[in-house]
């Protein structure tokens, strides 16, 4: 009998993870911070090729780099140049333990040359490095006077 109990107390431990999750802390927010600051960098000096080294490769394979690099330039002809942005909204969750996860999640009200976009960011850590996994931009189509 006590064979028994000591194999389901034993099955009980190992089933169970050690995870602690941590959200919203300002440390992190300022890690994903780090990456979108160096991207709104980059976007401005035209350096799309250090640009894409901020995304995933998981993205890529959704978007190919030529169709990004496409994206970028569209919405620069379209609505000109950044010239400033402002963090509206984050949210950030880590995971240690067993199954460790970072995740996070930046939204930007962007001021351009002619109007204003809204841009979302995804971010994953990936190999110790804060990864772009999705990147999108909203826009009005009537513009505001």
């Amino acid at each position: 009998m006590k064979k028994y109990i000591l194999t389901l107390i034993s099955f009980l431990f190992i089933g169970c993870s050690y995870d602690k999750i941590y959200e919203n802390r300002e440390a992190d927010k300022q890690d994903a911070q780090k990456v979108i600051n160096k991207f709104y960098f980059l976007i401005k000096e035209d350096n799309n090729k250090e640009v894409f080294k901020l995304f995933s490769d998981r993205f890529f394979k959704e978007v190919g780099k030529e169709r990004f690099e496409q994206i970028l330039d569209k919405t620069d002809n379209d609505f000109g140049k950044v010239k400033d942005y402002e963090l509206t909204d984050s949210w950030t969750q880590i995971i240690k333990g067993s199954n460790s996860i970072s995740k996070y999640k930046l939204s930007y009200l962007v001021t351009r040359d002619s109007t204003q976009t809204k841009e979302y960011f995804r971010l994953q850590k990936e190999n110790d490095t804060v990864k772009i996994i999705s990147y999108r931009l909203d826009f009005d189509i009537i513009p505001k006077k």
